[in-house]
């Protein structure tokens, strides 16, 4: 029900910035960003990966959004439609919590485009949703990811290692949450 609440609100917009659903359309940033060394690093490395693998790829998060999951959404400028990132909000209905990602080309990364796609899903999140809380990780080197999150009042509330790789495991509970 929650999803379907957040599929209904898309497209979203920010001041600069319009949110909507991930489509095959998005196959030239998804492949750019596999290219770029900083973007594949926080991600463990998207490897030797074809573009009709990443059409495959694009396709499952269509598949989600017709199931009424809205697995991934691409952020696009408003000014001229550039797409610059992918963000999600992972709802988890039983919990009634979600889990937010994000993952920008880093030619607009260090412009407050991350933290203004963020707010805007974490204030539907609380706000429309009634979320009782918000969950994230980031890896431990990736500093702006974790500035991000710490600036929008996320708190620590875990570390763990996977592949000798830490994660910094953080949430914001709804009632911590100012706008």
């Amino acid at each position: 029900m929650k999803n379907k609440i957040l599929i209904d609100l898309l497209p979203i917009e920010t001041e600069r910035l319009i949110i909507d659903k991930t489509t095959t359309n998005d196959i030239s940033l998804i492949l750019k960003m596999d290219k770029q060394e900083t973007t594949q690093k926080f991600l463990g490395g998207i490897k030797n990966k074809t573009k009709d693998e990443r059409i495959d790829f694009l396709k499952k998060k269509e598949e989600k959004f017709k199931q009424g999951i809205a697995s991934s959404l691409t952020v696009n400028l408003k000014e001229d439609n550039s797409k610059i990132a992918f963000v999600g909000l992972k709802i988890d209905e039983e919990e009634n919590l979600a889990e937010i990602s994000y993952i920008f080309d880093e030619d607009y990364t260090k412009k407050g485009y991350c933290k203004e796609a963020i707010l805007k899903l974490l204030d539907i999140a609380f706000n429309e949703l009634k979320l009782d809380k918000v969950i994230a990780d980031t890896v431990e080197d990736n500093l702006s990811s974790r500035n991000v999150l710490e600036r929008l009042n996320f708190k620590v509330v875990s570390i763990k290692i996977d592949n000798n790789i830490k994660f910094i495991n953080y949430e914001l509970k709804n009632k911590e949450f100012t706008v």
